[in-house]
């Protein structure tokens, strides 16, 4: 079977708007914003431990975006490659999400900010490393102690911005079959760099940001792009969910005790877990993609459910705002109002401060974000316009 009409038939089959995807999006920004608005410090009573370590495992929603990154874009690149605007409108679709909100913050921050207010001591003190930002190269900088305060948090958008340069090169010359090795080759390199790092002492950082020993979890969503759109794995696919289901939880309960609870600086999670834990979300993102029964089929119901759609849409909002907003605004306010922190308040405090991070995301997206996210349309083939609104 030639590959030309086997990609055919895939893309029509799976190239469609998925639900539960926007919940799987949700999911990972509720794991990340508490992880990072964490305040709770060791040591703590027995009682909160549970609470600590779920916090501290919330860096995983960082990975959780990587494999969704990875599994969305090489999917709309796949079912693209033959367009004659295939780079301009897969350059120009992302310039219009990523840059007009990320630059427009860095605007407020660096350029406005200081001709109206005295600007924090912390931020003053760093922003001198605001290039790195502007260049979307933090992620190299920032374990050295180059990152600015406040703005840590956007390593992971430079990373992704990273692998939007490069990809589209590598997915054009690519089929789907050809794709699945290029990635098994991909996952080998980021594991082996992660190794070759641990064992000359760079720091965790290092390991944590740069862009070659995250891009397995890119790759691992790209596989499972890659898998549903060659017909006769994505007929054995249809047949294997419960297989797909306990086959991920496994990987999911197998890495997490390997690693000692999902520690993020651990050498196991470093070395072999990056890898484990993308696989799994990789199967979970094959399940949200393939016809379920049973729980599957229930968790994928939730998962795209309204309320947990509307927070995947307003995503991206919420993770640029949530961290200088905690660190410039947060942390004084609980200092001043709440008195001695507990962990209830602790967890109150990140309660209100994800629906606050929300509401402003919701406002950012319907006023701002969405002008430029309309623009969208024109960059697309006139039979993929439908399926582009229904997707932003």
């Amino acid at each position: 079977m030639s590959d030309a009409p086997a990609d055919k038939l895939a893309a029509t089959e799976v190239s469609r708007h998925i639900p539960a995807l926007d919940g799987i999006r949700a999911l990972a920004i509720l794991l990340v914003i508490p992880h990072n608005l964490d305040l709770l410090r060791p040591p703590v009573p027995k009682i909160d431990y549970p609470a600590v370590v779920f916090l501290h495992a919330g860096w995983i929603g960082v990975q959780l975006f990587f494999v969704l990154s990875g599994f969305l874009i090489t999917g709309n690149l796949l079912d693209t490659r033959g367009a004659g605007n295939y780079f301009s409108a897969f350059f120009g679709r992302r310039a219009l999400r990523i840059m007009p909100l990320y630059f427009a913050v860095l605007c407020v921050a660096f350029l406005l900010a200081p001709a109206v207010a005295t600007l924090p001591e912390p931020l003053r003190a760093t922003a001198n490393h605001q290039v790195w930002l502007w260049t979307f190269l933090a992620n190299w900088t920032a374990p050295f102690g180059m990152d600015v305060h406040g703005f840590g948090h956007f390593w992971s958008l430079a990373v992704e911005e990273q692998f939007y340069l490069l990809w589209p090169f590598v997915v054009l010359v690519c089929s789907p079959t050809v794709l699945l090795r290029v990635c098994a080759a991909v996952v080998g390199l980021a594991l082996l760099a992660r190794c070759v790092l641990v064992y000359l002492h760079f720091p965790p950082e290092a390991l944590y940001m740069f862009t070659f020993c995250r891009m397995d979890a890119l790759a691992l969503g790209a596989v499972a792009a890659a898998l549903i759109r060659i017909p006769h794995i994505l007929a054995r696919l249809q047949t294997s969910t419960t297989a797909i289901s306990w086959t991920a939880l496994m990987m999911l309960l197998a890495t997490a005790a390997g690693t000692r609870g999902l520690a993020m600086y651990d050498i196991s999670t470093q070395t072999v877990g990056y890898t484990l834990l993308s696989a799994a979300f990789a199967l979970i993102l094959l399940l949200a993609a393939l016809p379920t029964t049973g729980t599957a089929r229930a968790i994928m119901n939730i998962l795209g459910t309204k309320p947990l759609r509307l927070i995947g849409r307003y995503s991206y909002g919420m993770y640029i705002f949530h961290l200088p907003l905690h660190t410039y605004f947060g942390i004084t306010l609980l200092q001043r109002l709440a008195g001695p922190l507990t962990a209830a308040k602790s967890l109150a405090y990140i309660v209100v401060m994800t629906a606050v991070t929300f509401g402003l995301a919701a406002l950012s997206y319907e006023l701002f974000e969405r002008r430029f996210l309309r623009l969208k349309i024109h960059l697309m083939p006139d039979d993929k316009r439908k399926e582009l609104c229904s997707n932003t």
